[in-house]
């Protein structure tokens, strides 16, 4: 499990490994993740302690929509004004078109027009915004299907 960066984390391993059922806990500081290898039962135990002891709230009371509300994130603030975006372009075009769609296009378009004129060299930061696309059309964006 991911730990908040707020969490106090001192003893927290120890506190884990006290709990009947565990068998070995690590904490890696590098990524904030405890790996706790425990035989099966209650799991609601193994998180209780880590929330108790790292002072950091019961996740269902984080995950609340009152609490949601209350602090709004990048990602959610990102991904609500790209949403109306992709909502306006999609009524727009009446379906056909999609943010989706569009934004890898255009940036073929552009990519296509900078060849013809002679700038074939790769630039940095069309690069890195190619690249920014991808990671937000596959990990941001919530699939259609859901």
């Amino acid at each position: 499990m991911r730990v908040p960066t707020t969490a106090r984390v001192d003893g927290l391993v120890e506190a884990v490994l006290a709990i009947p059922g565990v068998r070995a806990a690590s904490w890696s500081p590098r990524t904030r993740g405890l790996l706790v290898l425990h035989d099966e039962g209650d799991t609601a135990a193994i998180l209780e302690t880590v929330a108790r002891h790292a002072r950091i709230q019961r996740f269902a009371e984080r995950s609340s929509p009152a609490a949601t509300a209350a602090r709004p994130t990048l990602a959610a603030a990102t991904g609500s004004v790209f949403g109306e975006i992709d909502a306006r372009v999609t009524r727009a075009t009446r379906g056909l078109v999609t943010l989706g769609s569009l934004v890898p296009l255009a940036l073929t378009v552009w990519a296509g027009r900078e060849i013809l004129r002679g700038r074939a060299a790769p630039l940095a930061w069309s690069s890195a915004l190619w690249y920014a696309h991808g990671l937000f059309r596959d990990y941001s964006v919530p699939s259609r299907e859901d």
